[in-house]
């Protein structure tokens, strides 16, 4: 009984590092995109579409990363349950890449369509890429504080759910924006 439990910490704890290097992709990508918008507002599409290559392949890598862990998480045996509850977690961490891979393909058609940005928009833009990227750090220092304390851990959560809904209302008035331009 006790190699069974040995062995399943140690695949336990070999999951929460290759979840740990996920997020460490994912808010590299994050990061990407925050720093990418200095190239919005100077209007330099050539440096920005480098920089939209750099998030797509750091998303790609973090992709990687899902594709591992989901193969791990697939093999061990664990409650179903918990199955369920990390590959959710899998899949939604790697959708924060994938969402800045999209608003960055996003700005790019926009900065290729027009000369003239709305500043408001570009304020709204770096504002909800840098509350992403605060969003990647809080899960990943929640996942490190997993070990030490439940506490701290559902701290990180309520940040981090604290700030999701701020990004929501920031789409909404940048929504605003973009329907009176329409008019």
């Amino acid at each position: 009984m006790s190699t069974w439990f040995w062995t399943s910490k140690q695949m336990e704890k070999k999951i929460l590092e290759d979840h740990l290097k996920h997020v460490e992709k994912v808010v590299e990508t994050t990061r990407a995109l925050e720093d990418s918008v200095s190239h919005v507002r100077n209007r330099d599409l050539n440096s920005f579409i480098k920089d939209y290559e750099k998030i797509s392949s750091l998303e790609r890598e973090a992709d990687v990363f899902k594709r591992t862990l989901m193969k791990e998480v697939s093999q061990v045996l664990i409650h179903p349950i918990d199955r369920e509850y990390l590959i959710n977690l899998t899949l939604n961490i790697d959708q924060i890449a994938g969402y800045c891979r999209a608003v960055g393909k996003r700005i790019l058609i926009l900065m290729d369509a027009s000369e003239d940005l709305d500043g408001h928009m570009i304020e709204y833009v770096s504002t909800v890429a840098s509350k992403i990227r605060q969003i990647a750090e809080l899960i990943l220092s929640a996942l490190q504080s997993l070990k030490r304390s439940a506490q701290e851990t559902i701290e990180y959560t309520n940040e981090i759910e604290k700030i999701e809904e701020e990004v929501d209302d920031l789409k909404l008035e940048a929504y605003k924006i973009v329907l009176k331009k329409m008019q």
